[in-house]
């Protein structure tokens, strides 16, 4: 990939009254200039050349209850904001040696910013922003020669179009309840990520440059050079710093998930955040199926009531079967797939599943005799193309019998050595409180 020394920095503000908008927008504007120098501007996409008295009255104008973009351009660089109510949007695309330049201004700069009203931000190299974030397959050849794009695994777009299924990469950048998650040189998450993850478990993200406080939020470094990002120590910190955070598990695009074990995994209750961190015997995140450790940490985001208990040990049944009824002695798990995203109609995914619930040593021995039930929620168009055949073979080392099909449901027993297990593919439309409690009329 040809190497693009550009310098990409992204930044939210939140919950600025009337005049803090004024005076951080007057802010933006001298660190612009600053940074970039800038001879045009566009103003809600009006192109113009720049005009600082212009833009000053302008700004001085903003209230509280605007949606307004304003960009300022040279002939390579850029800086865009976006006022939109009581939040702003901020943006650089700056060339390597302005950024090293005035490196020091500008951390203090969007320090300053964040600590007062940061809600998230990032800094990168825009050619590693570009790789980890382009899925459309045209748009890759300004980077990226066809030879290797096509070795890269693909989806389907929501248009139906074949794209690279940028969700295996360590930098795409992935929305889940109002906030982007993602990974990369400098990264900070302000108070709104509470929802997500307690300062705590953020403090002791492993592996990483730096991690520190500032203000409500913590800030990240990854590693030292954003430049040398493809070195592969560098690629790894910034999955580890993904696995970590559950990204793979909280957000996906491709509609079946990335198919691999999670570092942590998530319960969530009205205001209350359950985690279970894996680690290994030295304490370092490690894939559940690994694991010698367990971090569970209880987090009330509202109370700001935390608890966090450490505790080595097993996996139990529960670990892969969350619903259990004793009384009928069974136990289920399941998972909602968009297989009409994929291009092998989701058999991949089935059979990562399905391996998922069956080829695993239960340590509790309560639960060796309990009936194993896996449910599989896909759409009802779904069906009418299924890979049977093909994840029968895919099954090959196991036994398949009772096999009901029918227009909204198919349902099969499987068994490996001495392991049995009850998968059925419903359609989606049955999700209930009721599918997923209720197992004993599957």
């Amino acid at each position: 990939m040809e190497k693009n020394q550009m310098i990409y920095c992204v930044s939210q503000l939140y919950d600025l009254k009337q005049d803090e908008i004024q005076l951080k927008i007057e802010d933006w504007l001298v660190m612009s200039r600053l940074l970039l120098e800038p001879d045009k501007m566009s103003i809600n996409g009006k192109d113009q050349k720049f005009d600082l008295n212009y833009l000053r009255q302008l700004i001085a104008e903003f209230g509280v209850n605007e949606d307004y973009w304003l960009q300022l351009r040279n002939d390579e660089e850029e800086t865009t904001i976006h006022l939109m109510g009581d939040r702003l949007f901020e943006k650089y695309i700056l060339a390597k040696k302005n950024f090293y330049y005035w490196e020091n201004v500008y951390l203090d700069y969007l320090a300053a910013r964040l600590r007062q009203h940061g809600f998230f931000a990032y800094i990168r190299s825009y050619a590693e922003y570009l790789y980890h974030n382009t899925s459309d397959l045209s748009k890759r050849r300004s980077f990226e020669a066809a030879e290797e794009t096509q070795k890269l695994p693909k989806m389907k777009g929501l248009n139906g179009d074949v794209v690279v299924d940028c969700n295996v990469f360590p930098g795409y950048d992935v929305f889940y309840k109002g906030v982007c998650l993602t990974a990369c040189w400098r990264i900070f998450l302000g108070a709104p990520y509470k929802q997500l993850f307690a300062k705590p478990l953020l403090l002791e993200i492993q592996q990483v440059e730096e991690v520190a406080e500032l203000g409500e939020g913590v800030i990240f470094k990854l590693y030292k050079d954003p430049f040398q990002w493809q070195e592969e120590a560098n690629l790894k910190f910034q999955q580890l710093f993904r696995d970590q955070l559950g990204i793979p598990q909280l957000s996906y695009t491709n509609g079946v998930g990335l198919l691999k074990q999670p570092y942590i995994e998530f319960a969530f209750e009205d205001t209350v955040i359950q985690t279970v961190q894996y680690q290994n015997e030295r304490f370092q995140p490690t894939e559940k199926k690994h694991a010698s450790y367990f971090v569970t940490r209880t987090y009330n985001f509202l109370t700001n009531q935390y608890r966090v208990n450490r505790m080595k040990g097993g996996l139990n049944a529960l670990a892969y079967f969350p619903w259990i009824d004793d009384k009928s002695e069974r136990m289920m798990n399941y998972h909602i797939l968009y297989p009409e995203l994929t291009l092998d109609k989701g058999l991949a995914a089935f059979e990562y599943y399905i391996r998922d619930s069956i080829e695993f040593e239960i340590q509790d021995t309560r639960y060796k005799d309990y009936t194993a039930v896996l449910q599989l929620f896909i759409p009802k168009k779904a069906f009418s193309d299924f890979p049977l055949e093909e994840l029968k073979r895919a099954l090959k080392d196991m036994t398949i019998h009772q096999i009901s099909r029918k227009n909204d449901s198919l349902t099969f027993s499987l068994e490996k050595e001495k392991k049995h297990l009850i998968v059925s593919f419903i359609d989606q439309k049955k999700v209930t409180l009721k599918n997923q409690l209720d197992i004993l009329e599957i």
